[in-house]
């Protein structure tokens, strides 16, 4: 079958929360539950400065990501302009796990205020692939569907963040595919990791 990569729509939001739990599993954001996955990912897809694109084999959803034009305030920009629906999840969070409201606050920028960075490029904001799909190719295809679109948007750069320690295939595969480091910085509340960039304008 031919992989397939095109837009989210708002039908489809219950199926990149899902995918995200399982390729996520124990991660932060996916404790953070349900909620709070389908409001950040429909939020993403409704900004004008957001993307949201899935990798579908025959109608199935096997990966998903979501990415920024400008990476510059997006994390705010994005609550101001979905306040209701991320104050009521706020609002939960502080009465049942505080720790991990402000842990989600403390990482909102992901960027470390000794290094020298305006943010002025795209960023991958996240990328996940069903485990049952893993090397088929559904991660590089959705990177390089995000790069296309960005370039039709004049985007000239895409960054993302990785985890530092322990993480070569991912390094390697992003370095394969063109990204370099552009700095590394430890984000809330000690994990160190790698920003990466890309020029992607053609």
């Amino acid at each position: 079958m031919t992989l397939e990569v095109k837009s989210i729509s708002n039908d489809l939001i219950e199926n990149i929360t899902k995918l995200h739990q399982e390729a996520f599993d124990g991660f932060f954001l996916s404790e953070l539950g349900s909620d709070f996955l389908s409001t950040y990912y429909d939020s993403v897809r409704e900004n004008d400065r957001g993307v949201l694109l899935g990798c579908f084999e025959d109608k199935k959803l096997l990966g998903f990501c979501a990415a920024t034009t400008l990476s510059e305030g997006f994390n705010k920009y994005l609550v101001k302009s979905n306040f209701f629906s991320f104050a009521k999840i706020g609002f939960f969070l502080l009465f049942t796990r505080p720790k991990a409201l402000l842990r989600l606050l403390k990482n909102f920028t992901k960027s470390d205020p000794s290094v020298s960075d305006d943010g002025r490029y795209a960023e991958l904001l996240s990328i996940g692939v069903s485990p049952s799909a893993q090397g088929k190719g559904v991660g590089k295809k959705l990177l390089m569907a995000l790069e296309e679109s960005l370039n039709d948007k004049n985007v000239s750069q895409l960054s993302l963040t990785t985890d530092f320690y322990d993480n070569e295939k991912t390094l390697n595969f992003y370095k394969g595919l063109g990204y370099e480091t552009m700095y590394d910085f430890v984000a809330y509340p000690d994990r160190r990791m790698y920003r990466l960039i890309k020029k992607i304008q053609q």
